[in-house]
């Protein structure tokens, strides 16, 4: 669901010159027949169900078949085998309906409030993905040196996903053809990660001239314990941000960087907190950030997190067991292996004060203003180490890309995907120092987000990231807001709307919930794909088991339910027309692959990335402007 083109379906490698096809779907194309006889059990369970030729439900012959309006469940030949087929498929045409209806009216929860939890996403929870894509996009049949092509600007809005690597990936896989501009809104209602972000880019550009700002940036980005000299860096960055306008920050970072100044004044209330920290680790005054992490980790849920670690590394191999081991024990990020005694400092950009779950709807912003000091004066005791345990760099960093792109031996993971971040980075500062690459950063509420672009006169977007916003606000509501804001003259505009909360809404998608002979046929079905029975209660039974045609029913249940100021609807709608809802066209995931991002991303073939089971990304353009 989630290769990349030219890619292998199951091992992932790059293509070589003579393919093999799947025999049943037009889809997946592998690069030995090894590879597709490997990946028969599991995706002829899943693509080549969604992708490849139906049987009729009535006749039982393969081939162009239309499914039901109603339920979408069951497929027809025609008209005849429809009628013919009615008095056995009714009741369950009936029980899809009322189903949707349930799911309807528990989507209809309290969703005026946006709680913000007590964890920043300073790693966030998903894979980086590329927003462009160009050779998928508007470079697919581009005539090798069309310059209008090559030096074309585009616009990205990140809404609700201020954390910077989808930036960076995006930024940093641009072709070395094109010579235009990058202009990326970064939107998120939590200063603390929009602070980070904005201090990050401050230093990619005041010290650009030294050789090392990449590697150590990508060490301050992850690593719970940092050297003296990427703790000076932060010093002597927070000491100058907290003295400058807007105007002055724009002007530092070459306009790399643009924000309001009655926002930056929350910006300015953050770094005032990371600068008043006790850093040093032999300190008795110091944050201590590695009791603190080890404290989480102790009290955090043992179902959620500590059985989910342990199936997690039962699925390394030996040597990135025993050094993932070592990590969550000591959390270093670093370029080389080192001892936690000879990097003397711990992270204060790892940490913010801890927010209450009542906070809303400004999120972390009401936080600052709870005191009347604030958000002039931060009492520094309130900052604390504050990345949940169940969020890690390996998560957001697809290991299969990280070792394309980094390939020989290394000591371990994390200096593999140190150098592989690093190496991104490198990409971004030489953007950055070109002036191809401009950033605003805005607080404003997602929800009235369209007033701040009309406020600011802001150019329209060619894609529009909305992160799982989804799972709060729901799909009426997102394309309701951000459809006014795509690009109309790009034939190639995509809003993306994404959730994560998908199987906690329909339970019967979940496999895991399945009847005890179906949930054995699934673990024989993974033991006999991978030859283990290893883990399978993690998320690899999932990808054995096509749950799309619940998505139909969560899809048209969220359109039913409305929300914030939509009513909710009386019927059902069909599928056909929450496919143009809102006067969008929604790229059919049932017929043909998403162009940005994922549809879904499959687990099994990523041991050390823990991708979420339950995560769907649909895409939605204008009208009649698909290519």
């Amino acid at each position: 669901m989630d290769v990349q083109p030219g890619h292998c379906w199951r091992c992932e490698k790059i293509l070589p010159e003579h393919t093999v096809p799947c025999s049943r779907c037009p889809m997946a194309v592998y690069c030995s027949t090894q590879c597709r006889d490997r990946d028969s059990i599991r995706h002829s369970a899943v693509e080549c169900e969604m992708f490849g030729e139906k049987q009729c439900s009535a006749c039982g012959k393969a081939g162009k078949t239309l499914p039901c309006s109603a339920c979408n469940s069951a497929w027809y030949c025609n008209t005849d085998c429809q009628r013919r087929d009615f008095p056995a498929h009714w009741k369950k045409c009936r029980e899809i309906l009322t189903s949707i209806k349930q799911i309807a009216s528990k989507l209809n929860r309290l969703q005026e409030w946006f709680n913000y939890g007590d964890y920043p996403e300073y790693f966030g929870n998903t894979m980086a993905v590329d927003f462009l894509q160009l050779d998928n996009n508007e470079w697919s049949g581009k005539n090798v040196g069309d310059k209008q092509l090559d030096k074309r600007e585009y616009h990205i809005l990140s809404a609700g996903c201020g954390e910077l690597r989808n930036t960076v990936l995006t930024a940093a896989s641009l072709p070395t053809e094109y010579q235009g501009k990058l202009h990326v809104t970064l939107n998120d209602l939590d200063p603390f990660v929009l602070a980070r972000n904005v201090l990050f880019l401050f230093m990619l550009v005041r010290f650009a001239d030294t050789d090392y700002i990449a590697s150590s940036l990508t060490t301050i980005w992850y690593s719970l314990h940092i050297s003296k000299r990427e703790y000076d860096l932060i010093k002597t960055s927070l000491d100058e941000l907290i003295q400058m306008s807007a105007q002055q920050l724009s002007d530092a970072t070459r306009g790399l960087v643009s924000v309001l100044d009655e926002e930056l004044r929350y910006l300015r209330a953050v770094w005032r907190g990371w600068q008043s920290l006790e850093c040093r680790r032999d300190n008795r005054a110091s944050i201590n950030l590695r009791k603190q992490r080890q404290n989480m980790f102790e009290n955090s849920d043992p179902i959620e997190y500590k059985g989910e670690r342990s199936r997690y590394l039962r699925c390394l191999n030996a040597n990135d067991r025993k050094q993932m081991e070592k990590w969550f024990e000591h959390g270093l990020f670093l370029p080389c292996e080192a001892n936690q005694r000879d990097i003397p400092f711990d992270n204060p950009t790892l940490t913010a004060p801890e927010a209450s779950k009542l906070i809303a709807p400004n999120g972390c912003i009401q936080l600052l203003e709870r005191s009347p000091e604030m958000p002039k004066e931060v009492d520094k005791f309130l900052f604390k180490y504050l990345i949940t345990p169940s969020r890690n760099p390996f998560i957001v960093w697809d290991c299969l890309r990280v070792r394309e792109h980094t390939p020989g031996s290394h000591t371990s993971p994390m200096v593999m995907y140190h150098k592989y971040v690093t190496n991104l980075l490198q990409k971004v500062k030489s953007l950055i120092l070109q002036g191809r690459l401009l950033i605003h950063v805005s607080l404003a509420n997602y929800l009235d987000f369209p007033k701040h672009h009309q406020t600011l006169n802001m150019p329209n977007y060619d894609r529009i990231f909305t992160s799982n916003l989804a799972d709060f606000y729901g799909f009426a509501k997102l394309l309701q807001i951000f459809k006014p804001l795509l690009n109309a003259s790009n034939s190639f505009s995509v809003l993306v709307t994404e959730i994560m909360q998908f199987y906690a809404n329909v339970p019967a998608a979940n496999p895991t919930q399945l009847p005890e002979p179906q949930i054995q046929k699934l673990i024989c079905d993974y033991s006999q794909d991978w030859q283990t029975t290893e883990a399978v209660w993690g998320c690899h039974i999932f990808e054995y088991y096509n749950s799309t045609p619940h998505f139909l029913q969560y899809l048209r249940a969220e359109i039913m339910a409305g929300g914030f100021g939509i009513p909710a609807l009386q019927d059902v709608p069909s599928f056909e027309k929450v496919k143009k809802h809102q006067g969008l066209r929604m790229r059919d995931f049932r017929k043909e692959l998403n162009k940005l991002v994922p549809f879904q991303n499959r687990c099994n073939i990523r041991d050390l990335t823990m991708a979420h089971p339950g995560v769907r990304a649909v895409e939605w353009l204008l009208p009649k402007t698909e290519s």
